[in-house]
């Protein structure tokens, strides 16, 4: 497969070169995480020794953790450890971060990983051999989930393999991404995409380039509960399909011509009864009933299409999708790593308060 020669920033593809090994960037996410980052720190000592001809750096992104998730996580790495860690100024959401993540890698590729250890060290190299085959995009699907099975479990299934057919993003797996790896060039892309109620992983899908899967079994959680609560499953719901699919519009529109076809119909056989039966319509009932079941359906259709104007409002104000309070680096990477500079504070989607004041971040 031809592989690009350099990204979209005009640095170069370093997947086959023989000169520098090539920078992996490893992204976790974290919200009151602190009894799993030990672990974390272990498994990436793992990732780096499996995968000798690699450089590989670690970026913690804490998202408003009360726990001293960082402390902990910065307790932890020794020598020869190569990672970022960036407090954000408050919980933004684990979208929010990953994009934090992103902007602030050095690698010539991402990884996303989840702070408790839920994916095995096989799936990692997997990952990492399908970007080095060429893929801009690899997307990881669990073949079964470390989660109780339930009602919770199936809607999060069901929601996948909708959204796969009703967006316009035919690419998102259908069986629901769990992680996912991409290229210098998607981070590039993705870095200047100011969207603020964002689905990350339907941004990844978006942008096209070559794609791929991978499948394999999540681990169960070592210590804790997941933060992925209902609230934000629901908000991703709403938030993916206001942004990549027209499908709310179209669901009120059809629904609007069929009822008002089935309003039609009913007009006309009252007044065929009435007319056939020389008798008045019992008319009170009907127009009761019609302007209640109208009504809602009116309302249903206005929130829809408010749902739409409050998030082009929302985007108007121009907000950052997360403000990073302070970075800490640890290490150095090795001399392929690209470089994040303060003048431009990680990118169009985010601030970093310590960038504004000038420090060098």
């Amino acid at each position: 497969m031809d592989r690009p020669s350099t990204t979209l920033n005009g640095s170069p593809d370093v997947r086959s070169s023989a000169g520098d090994k090539p920078l992996v960037t490893l992204i976790a996410p974290a919200l009151n995480e602190a009894d799993n980052v030990v672990g974390l720190v272990g498994f990436y000592r793992e990732i780096r020794k499996e995968m000798p001809d690699l450089d590989f750096e670690l970026v913690l992104v804490d998202d408003g953790s009360t726990d001293g998730t960082a402390e902990v996580f910065m307790s932890a790495l020794g020598e020869g450890d190569v990672a970022r860690v960036a407090r954000l100024s408050r919980n933004f959401g684990s979208h929010a971060a990953v994009t934090a993540g992103l902007a602030m890698s050095r690698g010539d590729c991402a990884l996303t990983i989840s702070t408790d250890l839920q994916e095995p060290l096989e799936a990692i190299v997997r990952f990492v051999n399908e970007w080095r085959a060429g893929n801009d995009i690899v997307w990881g699907v669990r073949k079964t989930r470390a989660v109780p099975k339930g009602l919770a479990n199936l809607l999060s299934r069901k929601f996948s393999s909708v959204f796969n057919k009703m967006s316009d993003i035919p690419t998102y797996p259908k069986e629901g991404p769990s992680q996912v790896l991409v290229s210098r060039a998607v981070m590039d892309v993705i870095n200047q995409m100011p969207e603020r109620n964002r689905n990350v992983l339907g941004m990844f899908a978006w942008v096209g380039f070559n794609q791929t899967t991978i499948a394999f079994e999540q681990l169960p959680r070592p210590a804790g509960k997941s933060k992925w609560t209902n609230k934000k499953k629901v908000k991703l719901v709403v938030d993916s399909f206001v942004e990549f699919s027209a499908a709310p519009f179209l669901i009120c529109f059809l629904l609007g011509l069929g009822l008002l076809g089935l309003g039609f119909l009913g007009i006309l056989a009252t007044l065929i009864v009435a007319l056939a039966t020389l008798s008045a319509p019992v008319g009170w009932v009907l127009v009761l009933a019609a302007v209640v079941f109208f009504s809602g359906l009116n309302l249903a259709a206005l929130g829809g299409f408010g749902e739409y104007l409050w998030r082009a409002g929302d985007d108007a104000k121009g907000r950052p999708v997360y403000i990073i309070r302070n970075v800490q680096d640890i290490g150095q990477p090795g001399p392929s790593a690209h470089r994040v500079t303060s003048e431009k504070p990680f990118s169009n989607a985010g601030i970093s308060v310590e960038a504004r004041r000038g420090q060098v971040v």
